[in-house]
């Protein structure tokens, strides 16, 4: 509950004028117990008409300056909470975009959604309605002690409630996040069973329909039971709350008689005494009815927080003046996460500007990862990747990518236009720049085929275009940057012998404009033009050769 509260301790100034605001607030609360009192004891007994004009006109006026500043402090509270609304949106989204690809690539999908949802979870919680319910609880206090002025045993009956409600609001938020944490792992579990209904070809062919819905059920009665429960416990809570109320009115009419049969007490005094002991259990009450809201926010905070933690990529770094183009390994060693042993060892070579290297190997022996430790996706277990002689770790990987045009394995593009994803990071590219890297990649029959052209929409990440087609598309993108390093994993896989033929005219052309090429793929005709070749396929330590030709006939 202290969550958001703890933000305005930032801002003194905001923070004493929203505690100002409410002390005011809850000072002119006091008017309409006044004035009941004063009714019930000047005018009914005399009947003096000016008497109740005056008490009603100083009544209206009260309430007219408590609603002011209640806009006010509304205003304030909003204000005190836009500034961390916009940094938890913008700490959430950012931390997901800049961890680690290692971190990145072993979190489930479902948990990057969890993060994304915790922002809205606080952000819906978080709300200035309920900041001015909390700052209304510590200023109980001020009503306590007028019934306290009114009849002290009157009082210490309210504040035996009001601590039963306080102790039932933190016990109610005890439950909730517990059940809550339990939800969110059958939530989980849910959405990843969703992922896996994406797979329908697998499902239908091996006949796991029967399989994935009895998970599904399972997650799905789980989650109800959960659900369940803490429905169970805001009706307890709702309930109990509603039994302490009535039961505080009890004990102050039954007992607040007795003293008025004494002469201890005068009537207009109980029923004030009355009205105050409800007015003082007013914010707990609404305190009880956040608790669930409260625990949902706590557990998205913590979840922000670890998210937060996460190792991030290297933001800042140096950046050469001009990248000729030389790249340099020294007793590389890199796996998989999580492997047991490694996939290469004391990897070592030297590739001059110009040079072309091809990476062959069967399949899993580790050519995807290489091509991402090259780029700062993955990190080795050992070992330097230099770059023009500087070590990569030293570099601004943002610096260092717009350096290197890479075509991967498995192209993903952004829900956008075809424009959108081929100046990605590249504002500066005009469609001149656009149009000549499409023209390059063989892309512009079809282009040409779309009404739209460059403002063509790609949707779903670009899975629903062909694959040839979409291994084109990032053939493009990776053109239009103009890096000197030219990084393609695996591209003639999926084109057809036309686009293959195109690839190849690519390739001899970025040859022979200097760049350097790395290729990681088993395609001889790309090995033939290869200065350096290296065999992932042998291990422990993969064979490096100078000359392509001798190894072709095994990887033909």
């Amino acid at each position: 509950m202290t969550s958001f509260l703890r933000g305005l301790a930032t801002r003194p100034r905001l923070l004493a004028e929203l505690l100002a605001a409410s002390l005011l607030i809850n000072l002119l609360g006091l008017a309409g117990t006044i004035f009941v009192m004063l009714v019930l004891g000047r005018y009914v007994p005399y009947g003096v008409t000016a008497t109740l004009v005056t008490l009603s006109l100083g009544m209206v006026v009260a309430l007219a300056a408590e609603f002011g500043l209640r806009l006010a402090r509304r205003r304030l509270a909003a204000e005190a909470l836009e500034a961390d609304g916009t940094q938890r949106g913008e700490a959430g989204f950012a931390a997901l975009l800049r961890v680690k690809a290692a971190i990145f690539d072993r979190m489930p999908s479902g948990r990057r959604d969890e993060i994304l949802r915790a922002v809205e979870t606080l952000d819906r919680t978080h709300s200035a309605a309920n900041l001015t319910a909390l700052l209304d609880v510590p200023f109980a206090a001020i009503t306590l002690l007028a019934l306290l002025l009114i009849s002290p045993s009157l009082g210490v009956i309210a504040l035996v409630f009001l601590a039963l409600t306080a102790g039932l609001t933190l016990a109610g938020e005890h439950w909730y996040r517990a059940r809550i944490s339990k939800a969110q792992s059958c939530e989980r579990q849910m959405r990843v069973l969703a992922e896996d209904s994406n797979a329908i070809d697998t499902v239908r062919v091996f006949n796991a329909a029967g399989w994935l819905a009895r998970r599904w059920q399972q997650a799905r009665q789980d989650l109800a039971r959960h659900g369940d429960d803490s429905a169970s416990i805001q009706g307890m809570v709702s309930a109990a709350s509603a039994l302490l109320t009535g039961a505080q009115t009890v004990a102050i009419i039954a007992y607040g008689a007795v003293l008025c049969v004494d002469g201890s007490l005068t009537t207009a005094q109980l029923i004030g005494a009355n009205i105050l002991a409800g007015r003082a259990m007013a914010p707990f009450l609404r305190l009880a009815q956040l608790a669930e809201p409260m625990a949902r926010a706590a557990a998205a905070l913590k979840l922000l927080r670890e998210a937060a933690q996460l190792p991030r990529e290297q933001v800042n770094g140096n950046a050469l003046t001009s990248f000729q183009g030389r790249l340099e390994l020294q007793d590389l060693s890199f796996a998989h996460p999580g492997a047991v042993a490694p996939l290469a060892e004391h990897v070592s070579l030297t590739l001059p500007a110009g040079g072309v290297l091809v990476v062959v190997g069967p399949s899993g022996s580790g050519k995807t990862l290489f091509a991402r430790l090259l780029l700062g996706l993955a990190e080795p277990l050992r070992g330097r990747i230099l770059v023009d002689g500087l070590d990569l770790r030293q570099l601004s990987h943002e610096w260092w990518r717009q350096q290197v045009c890479y075509v991967p394995q498995q192209p993903e593009f952004l829900d956008g236009s075809v424009a959108d994803n081929l100046r990605l990071g590249r504002d500066h590219l005009d469609d001149a720049c656009l149009y000549r890297a499409i023209a390059e990649a063989g892309l512009k029959p079809w282009l040409d085929t779309t009404p739209n052209g460059l403002q063509t929409l790609i949707e779903q990440g670009g899975r629903r275009l062909p694959p040839g087609l979409r291994h084109r598309l990032a053939l493009a993108r990776a053109l239009a940057g103009g890096g000197r390093l030219c990084l393609f994993d695996d591209p003639s896989t999926v084109l057809d012998g036309e686009a293959r033929q195109g690839l190849y005219d690519t390739l001899r052309r970025l040859c022979a404009e200097g760049r350097t090429l790395i290729i990681c793929g088993n395609d001889p005709a790309i090995a033939r033009g290869a200065s350096l070749l290296l065999d992932l396929g042998t291990k422990p330590v993969p064979r490096l050769a100078a000359k392509p030709q001798d190894a072709e006939a095994s990887h033909a």
